[in-house]
């Protein structure tokens, strides 16, 4: 039988830049950890693809996290069950070995790439990455901007709210959600990761592969400022304090933000995503005053107008930096000995598959 594929990102560009929940790749007592190094276009992506195809093909779960500045690029894949990671170890996201050889090591493509031919196109290649660079911190101080409008949103759309109705709500929902369920008297600590991201072809939302083993899904609708975290935070919180395994989805913009929680033990998901709108609604919306909201309607407008195209410029120049990214993958491409990554992607799969002991 095929294994399941579950897609999740790891990081995401945010209003603060870069933000990493890389070390939540992790599985605990992880057996193996490759952390692989070299430049765009060396064949990275393409050997966790092919790795991550041919373990799900044995059977075997597998979690592969696609990169949120270029979504058809993976950062990292692991295989579940043999508690196997292998993970793209280049900037934005350095990572190194930190119990070298015992757990983790590095895997160099550099070994494999022709020095002197990429060092004849140094300029070209200096000059992309520069491009790239620019790209970025136009696209992060776009997300910065939208930030304050987000919040401004946010200040608004809270003053018209029913707090008080909403907590009450919360704690019958919590206990109706909790009957019967025991504490574990365990130690359990949350997973965070993103389930959406903002990217160089728009917003992507991967909510329906990330919540594919739960059993009951909560749609939970609301806009800006109507509490949303703050409701989901109350139950994760409380799964939590049961010793229960969770996972948190943060909200890609704002990460203090979240869009949805998994409640592994229960099967239970609570999401913000439109993909769900189908399911059990929690409409937030109940506990708004209309005519408060009526008061401040075009300037509510205006903001979220505002907060679309600081996005979508954001989104623009994320796509530019991915453009001349491109380009830097079509210097290395034709100067690597793809023969050998193909002989390497197999020794990494007969050395993952000692696991299965």
């Amino acid at each position: 039988m095929k294994g399941k594929m579950r897609k999740l990102f790891p990081g995401a560009n945010t209003s603060n830049g870069f933000y990493s929940y890389f070390d939540y790749i992790i599985p605990k007592d992880v057996n193996r950890i490759f952390c692989l190094k070299g430049g765009p276009g060396v064949g990275k992506s393409s050997l966790m693809k092919k790795v991550a195809r041919e373990f799900a093909e044995r059977g075997y779960d597998v979690e592969v996290f696609p990169c949120s500045s270029d979504p058809g690029s993976l950062d990292a894949v692991v295989i579940k069950k043999l508690k196997v990671v292998l993970l793209d170890a280049t900037a934005p996201h350095i990572v190194d070995p930190k119990i070298p050889g015992a757990i983790d090591e590095i895997v160099n493509f550099g070994d494999f790439w022709n020095v002197d031919n990429l060092e004849n196109n140094k300029i070209e290649i200096t000059q992309c990455n520069k491009e790239i660079s620019g790209c970025f911190q136009r696209a992060f101080k776009y997300l910065k901007a939208a930030e304050p409008i987000f919040y401004d949103i946010e200040v608004k759309n809270s003053d018209a709210m029913d707090f008080g109705k909403l907590n009450k709500f919360t704690e019958e929902f919590m206990e109706e959600l909790f009957k019967g369920v025991e504490n574990k008297g365990v130690f359990s600590m949350p997973r965070h990761l993103f389930g959406t991201a903002i990217t160089p072809i728009g917003h992507i939302d991967y909510a329906d592969s990330l919540l594919q083993d739960a059993k009951k899904v909560y749609y939970l609708d609301g806009k800006i400022g109507y509490g949303k975290t703050t409701f989901l935070k109350r139950i994760y919180e409380k799964a939590v304090l049961k010793g229960l395994k969770v996972e948190v989805f943060h909200y890609p913009l704002i990460p203090e933000k979240i869009e949805g929680i998994m409640i592994e033990d229960l099967g239970i998901a609570i999401t913000t995503s439109s993909l769900f709108k189908d399911q059990d609604t929690i409409n937030l919306g109940e506990f708004v005053n209309k005519s408060k909201i009526d008061e401040c309607k075009e300037e509510l407008e205006s903001d979220e107008k505002i907060l679309d195209e600081l996005i979508n410029y954001a989104i623009y120049n994320l796509k530019k930096a991915k453009s001349n990214h491109d380009v830097i993958e079509n210097y290395y491409i034709p100067n690597m000995n793809f023969e050998k990554v193909d002989e390497l992607k197999n020794q990494l799969i007969e050395r993952i598959l000692k696991y299965e002991d």
